[in-house]
Formats: structure tokens, sequence, C-alpha cells
């Protein structure tokens, strides 16, 4: 109906209306809020959709503590994690989900660009189903490299997310990609570096200096 009468536009959110070709269906209020699964939906495209969840508060779960987990590709987030999490804690990690959603057997770290979007979604889904409470889940560690301010704020407003900050030279970071990555790696790592915004409220963990 949307695209129908008005083609594939974004209306925007907190900006002007955009050309848009991943146009979602977005409740204008959301369950959780108050709203109904079947409720009134309005259009925005992936990127206003997304932006427009994390302007929310962040809802109050008693006693479920979410953590990020962020860093540069290779500087050890997932040993941080192991070395800090319980048994029976959640883990919430983009490279173990991307695996999982495709063939049995591929490389862990050989990313499919066509898969990107979906592995996205599903990861925003299991954090937003935790926020809604009614589980016993206390503890959950989020791991995505979030180089810039406006990433990590995305996870604290929206998932009052605590933020640890994995950091290891970027000469260290290339070394390993370069020894247990495939080459795309190298250049994540590089771009990383290139975009990362220092912020005084991570709590910043030194590794392989």
């Amino acid at each position: 109906m949307h695209v129908e009468q008005f083609g594939a536009v974004c209306p925007g959110w907190e900006r002007p209306s955009h050309p848009a070709d991943d146009l979602t269906a977005d409740h204008i209020l959301p369950p959780g809020r108050g709203g109904a699964e079947n409720g009134p939906l309005r259009v925005l495209c992936r990127t206003c959709n997304s932006a427009r969840r994390a302007e929310l508060d962040a809802p109050n779960v008693p006693g479920l503590v979410v953590t990020l987990v962020a860093g540069p590709p290779c500087a050890g987030k997932s040993a941080y994690v192991r070395a800090n999490a319980l048994p029976s804690d959640l883990v919430v990690d983009y490279d173990a989900l991307a695996q999982a959603l495709q063939v049995p057997g591929r490389e862990l770290y050989q990313h499919l660009a066509s898969h990107r979007p979906i592995v996205t979604e599903a990861r925003d889904a299991v954090l937003d189903r935790l926020v809604l409470g009614n589980h016993d889940v206390k503890r959950v560690w989020v791991l995505a490299t979030a180089a810039t301010k406006a990433d990590r704020d995305r996870y604290r407003r929206r998932y009052a997310a605590r933020v640890v900050m994995v950091l290891a030279p970027e000469e260290v970071c290339l070394r390993r990609a370069m020894g247990e990555r495939p080459e795309a790696w190298w250049g994540y790592v590089r771009s990383w570096f290139a975009a990362y915004e220092p912020d005084e409220r991570d709590e910043v963990v030194k590794s392989g200096g």
C-alpha cells in the first residue's frame, strides 16, 4: 500500500524523507511500551526504525545486567567474555549468529554480505526480547565492534548497557587478523581504528600490548 502510494520512500525519523529499498513496518506504540502486537504501524526504513528504537528509554528489568563488550576485530573480546561470564549467562555474538545461519561447516569468520541485515536483526531481536522481561536471564554479554560513540550510546539508551572497551594496539590486531582470519578482516581492523571515538564513560581493558 505504502509503496503503491508513495514509492520506495521512507518518511524519515528526525530527518527528511528519503529513498529506501529496506522499508520496514514499525509499531507506532511498540509492544512492551503499552502497544499491542497487532497495533497500528507506520513505514520506516531499517536505519530510521533502529534510530527510533534507540531513542526509547531503556526498560528497567529488575536484576538484568547487559554488558556491551566493544573493541576492534581481533582485540580479544571473546576471550574477555569467556574469562568473565558465568555458565548461566546469555552471550549475543554476531559472529556466532552469522555462522548459525550459514551452511554447516562454513568457516566461522567468512561472513556473507547478503546475510548481514538478517543477522543484525536477529541479534537485535534477542536483545529486544530480553528487555521486555518475563524470563530468568540475569546477565547478558553482547560482542560488537561499536567503534563510534553513537554505536555504544545506542546500547546504553536502549538496553541500559554497561560498556567495556577491549583495546589492543592496531598492529597486534592486524597480526592476529593476518594469522587467523580471512583477508577481508585486515580492512575491518584498519577501518575500526580509523573510526574509533574514545569515551570516558567506557571501561577500558587493555589487551595484547
